[in-house]
């Protein structure tokens, strides 16, 4: 008569494949109902919180079990590899933006104008009681702001005010941006476009208002600001935002265009 032994299965492996499992689906489940759904952004950051918790411990439990493996022979090697492979998927984002903690300054509020930033006029009505307040915090963020972004200046334009203007508020709505107000430039007086913008991933909401001043009649400057309603770091969300909105406003304006002779209207080349 052979004797059998019992198969010693590793429980670290076994709670890190559990652990790692639940971890997914309920990082997906935050972002979309934050993001789509009415989750408020308080109990979001709290979710989160939780999931990343949650894949840490499924990590680690993961790594202790090929350890575990490794030493004593214990069964379990693919509930270990499942538990690191979705705790590594969880983590990954959240890791990536981790990063720019080190580099980027902790700055939420960025401007083209430190000395005479474009003001916010619905965004204080839009914002709740948790949120930042949208006055401008004043010259340490842009010390700081001008150090780590020194391309985020004024945009000068040989178009008039309302040829801007417009091309504005069309970049606005391709970029899926909420318009929440939009003032055309008078033959003195200042154009603007205030609008809330989301993130990619987890859908918070930024407010961003742009400025369109007339210098000439084909001369315009164009300032503009973008602020975060939560947080003390805004991960560089900002500075990129401006950066891309200026950059995609001034190759809309100079992109050659051809008479349509049917319809009267210019076709864009290309």
């Amino acid at each position: 008569m052979v004797a059998r032994y019992p198969e010693r299965r590793s429980l670290q492996a076994r709670w890190s494949r559990r652990l790692g499992l639940f971890a997914v689906p309920l990082a997906v489940i935050t972002t979309l109902l934050h993001r789509f759904g009415n989750l408020d952004t308080v109990a979001g950051l709290a979710l989160l919180g939780l999931t990343i918790a949650i894949a840490l411990v499924a990590l680690v439990l993961g790594i202790g079990a090929f350890a575990v493996i490794w030493q004593r022979g214990f069964k379990g090697m693919p509930q270990a590899l499942a538990g690191i492979v979705c705790a590594l998927l969880v983590l990954a984002w959240p890791t990536w933006r981790a990063a720019h903690l080190v580099y980027l300054p902790a700055i939420n509020d960025v401007t083209t104008d430190w000395f005479n930033p474009p003001q916010f006029h619905e965004a204080p009505r839009l914002r709740g009681p948790d949120d930042l307040s949208t006055d401008y915090p004043g010259q340490d963020f842009a010390i700081r702001q001008g150090a780590a972004y020194p391309e985020i200046v004024p945009l000068f334009l040989r178009h008039s005010a309302n040829e801007v203007y417009f091309a504005a508020r069309e970049l606005v709505a391709d970029n899926g941006w909420q318009e929440v107000e939009a003032i055309a430039p008078g033959f003195e007086g200042e154009g603007r476009i205030e609008a809330v913008a989301r993130t990619l991933v987890f859908g918070f909401r930024d407010d961003v208002v742009i400025v369109i001043e007339r210098q000439g009649p084909e001369e315009t400057r164009v300032d503009m600001r973008s602020a975060s309603r939560v947080g003390r770091h805004d991960f560089g969300e900002n500075a990129a935002r401006i950066y891309n909105f200026l950059t995609d406003l001034t190759r809309r304006l100079d992109q050659p265009v051809l008479p349509d002779t049917e319809s009267g209207s210019g076709q864009p080349l290309g």
